[in-house]
């Protein structure tokens, strides 16, 4: 596969250019190999069913552990105990899987589709409260009859009872070892005479005559035993796989409608969105919590859950949001260290910035001010055991030292390497440890306690010049004078993960500095084919899709480059699957076969949610102003498009909007504010996809008053009502 090397110009160029003459779309012509993961439940669900589709067959697999297993914060993996490969014939010609995506195209529910012979089977898998249940649909479109057969063979030692007794009115497969042998693992609720193909399958026969077609339901109840089979045949499947979707709709339903020309791109932020619901479960000690992944990283630790607690409070569900920055909150020791020292994030510096700052956005989304009372003693413990960890580095080092005054030796995780060792002093985490405690010193002084805000923001500021102190010395020079940010102080080993974030979120570099353009620089010097950087995680010359959308996009969107972040949000889906799924690191070739980490991880959804919506509608909490279509594809303003988004909750309060292209030279906008702080303007950014000759101007505008600067509007309320055109 080529590399090309790109300057930061050429790059924002090129791909500027390429989206204005080949539109962007999602296509997924960068997807990984097969097996391709879904994992199906009800949202918060305890049981997650993983199904693997690939073009020979799909694979279901569950395990009965779950996270009350587990010690609190603690990695686990819990091994799939229950695995069944379905395939299906038809007469004697094997089909071939040609199609796999979710129901309604973003709720976790599988669909697969065979094909072979003129004949066509669906399947769609639905969660529901009392067990998973899968519908085949078979339909003859030749001009043949055919004899169509579905096998699900249960591995590892199962007994089916109608393969004891071939006169047994029920074809159920039971364990012979890994639970009590009248456990029913999967079954046919209807009574049947299809003898199945051995001890371990469960079969459904169709006899279907040219243009004919026929249905079967099997069944996987939650853990359900042969005393139970009354009610289990009894059941209504279909009405039960009903409510099932029907629990995603209304949940779905509360969140902040997107209106986007680019229905996939809907879709797959509405299904980033419906995982980051089941990436959730309860925990040991009966508190919800966020998860890492779905098999690999069934556990919680404390970046992606708090990642994963803000996005989803960005979308209105303030109570699930809060939960999970609760349960990593209570990771804290007697002395104060807010670093998981008994957790999965042991020796990571980093994770008490992440609780922090999370807590701080989410309390400036939500306000709830009794969340952010019951934080702030962790929060100034925290701080106070910082500053006494970085003493230690002070004295243990020569002022000179670019690790004097950092965080101490710890470890990096993400393909951070001090050499070739894992621990090292990483400037990644020491950026994230620094934004939070200038999070902490920020809520000393929203709660008003100035007994101790001195000391919180003395504490931060300390870090802050360290760090500077450091940078200047621990930085890479480049012989071409290009000065860049590496993950460990004067040394170019492993990867750069996270170095983006001194200049966003941390805000410890303004966004023109020449290291933070530097870094940038660096970091998108070396794109793969499909447009994402290489080597930013574990995987050398890998990719770690959810990087490109985390700080990078929106570091770029402050030097002025939305048009790579743009590019950055489509290159990302269509490097996962079908299913709007993410594996964590892949080599960067279309149907790569080398991956890492959890086949459906969940820092990727977490940032096509965040990112689509910031796209959309985003706050600048420095200059107190809410941004429109900051990072919008420029394809998204064609004309007759319209754009917007309906009831977002932001910081300054809730607001509605669209922005329609009706003409070559005209659009309309209009602004539903409700709860908004009317004090913050609003600043509409037009990226208009074709080039515009003269000025442009407003008219007809009612309820505010609007300049314009360039491209862009700057909207001062005067009303909760808002309409305008723009002409160009």
């Amino acid at each position: 596969m080529k590399k090309i090397l790109f300057t930061a110009a050429a790059l924002m160029f090129a791909f500027f250019t390429s989206a204005q003459q080949n539109k962007m779309k999602i296509d997924f012509a960068y997807a990984f190999g097969e097996p391709h993961r879904l994992t199906v439940a009800l949202p918060n669900s305890s049981h997650k069913a993983i199904f693997d589709a690939s073009k020979e067959q799909f694979q279901m697999a569950w395990t009965d552990h779950d996270c009350t297993d587990n010690p609190i914060g603690a990695y686990i993996e819990h091994p799939l105990t229950w695995r069944i490969i379905f395939t299906a014939k038809a007469d004697t010609t094997q089909l071939k899987g040609v199609h796999w995506h979710r129901i309604a195209d973003w709720i976790p529910a599988f669909c697969y589709e065979w094909e072979g012979n003129d004949v066509v089977v669906k399947v769609h898998a639905v969660a529901t409260e009392k067990g998973d249940v899968l519908m085949f649909d078979a339909v003859n479109n030749g001009k043949t009859a055919r004899k169509v057969r579905i096998d699900a063979r249960v591995r590892n030692n199962n007994l089916n009872m109608k393969w004891v007794d071939f006169k047994y009115k029920y074809s159920i497969v039971t364990p012979i070892f890994e639970e009590n042998g009248d456990r029913m693992i999967i079954l046919d609720p209807e009574p049947t005479d299809v003898v199945p193909d051995g001890r371990e399958h469960l079969n459904a026969e169709f006899s279907l005559a040219a243009g004919a077609k026929s249905s079967r339901i099997f069944v996987c109840p939650n853990k359900a035993y042969l005393d139970d089979l009354q009610r289990v045949v009894t059941t209504d499947w279909k009405a039960e796989a009903q409510k099932g979707l029907q629990v995603w709709k209304d949940l779905l339903a509360k969140a902040p409608q997107l209106i986007i020309p680019d229905q996939k791109i809907v879709n797959a932020a509405k299904a980033s969105l419906a995982d980051l619901f089941v990436m959730r479960e309860k925990q040991a000690d009966g508190m919800m919590a966020g998860l890492c992944g779905t098999d690999l990283y069934r556990a919680t630790n404390s970046i992606e859950p708090n990642l994963q607690g803000y996005v989803l409070s960005l979308m209105g569900y303030f109570k699930e949001g809060r939960e999970n920055i609760e349960f990593t909150s209570r990771f804290q020791e007697a002395d104060g260290n807010w670093n998981d020292f008994r957790q999965w994030d042991r020796f990571m510096w980093g994770a008490s910035g992440f609780k922090s700052y999370y807590t701080k956005e989410y309390y400036l989304l939500s306000r709830d001010t009794s969340f952010l009372k019951e934080q702030f003693s962790r929060m100034l413990a925290s701080s106070r055991w910082s500053q006494k960890q970085r003493e230690i580095t002070k004295k243990d080092n020569n002022s000179n030292s670019p690790e004097w005054g950092l965080m101490p030796r710890g470890m990096g995780d993400g393909g951070l390497k001090n050499g070739t060792d894992l621990l090292g002093v990483f400037y990644p985490h020491n950026f994230f440890h620094c934004m939070g405690l200038e999070a902490n010193a920020w809520a000393a002084k929203e709660l008003g306690r100035k007994d101790v805000y001195d000391e919180l923001y003395a504490d931060y500021k300390d870090l802050y010049d360290c760090l500077h102190k450091s940078l200047k010395t621990g930085a890479i020079r480049e012989a071409d004078g290009t000065v860049w940010i590496p993950g460990t102080p004067n040394k170019t080993s492993g990867s750069r993960w996270g170095v983006a974030d001194a200049v966003y979120p941390a805000k410890i570099l303004a966004a023109n500095d020449p290291l933070a353009v530097g870094t940038m620089k660096n970091l998108q010097s070396n794109l793969s084919e499909g447009g994402l950087p290489l080597n930013l995680g574990w995987m050398d010359g890998g990719l770690w899709m959810a990087i490109s959308l985390d700080a990078m996009a929106y570091v770029n969107i402050l030097q002025g480059n939305a048009d790579q972040s743009a590019a950055y949000l489509y290159a990302a889906i269509n490097h996962g699957t079908p299913f709007y799924t993410w594996c964590e690191e892949r080599k960067p070739e279309p149907g790569a076969t080398t991956i890492t980490g959890d086949r459906q991880h969940a820092w990727t959804p977490i940032c096509v949610t965040q990112f689509t919506r910031n796209s959309l509608v985003m706050e600048d909490e420095e200059a107190g102003c809410l941004w429109l279509t900051r990072a919008v594809p420029r394809q998204w303003y064609e004309i007759g498009n319209k754009i917007g988004i309906k009831d977002a909750p932001t910081e300054f309060g809730k607001i509605s909007y669209t922005v329609e292209r009706t003409k070559t030279n005209r659009l309309s906008f209009t602004l539903t504010l409700k709860d908004y702080d009317r004090s913050h303007p609003l600043k509409l950014q037009l990226r208009l996809p074709d080039k515009i000759k003269g000025r442009i101007s407003t008219s007809a505008v009612k309820g505010a008053k609007v300049t314009v600067e360039k491209d862009c509007l700057t909207i001062n309320p005067k009303s909760n009502e808002i309409t305008g055109e723009i002409r160009l």
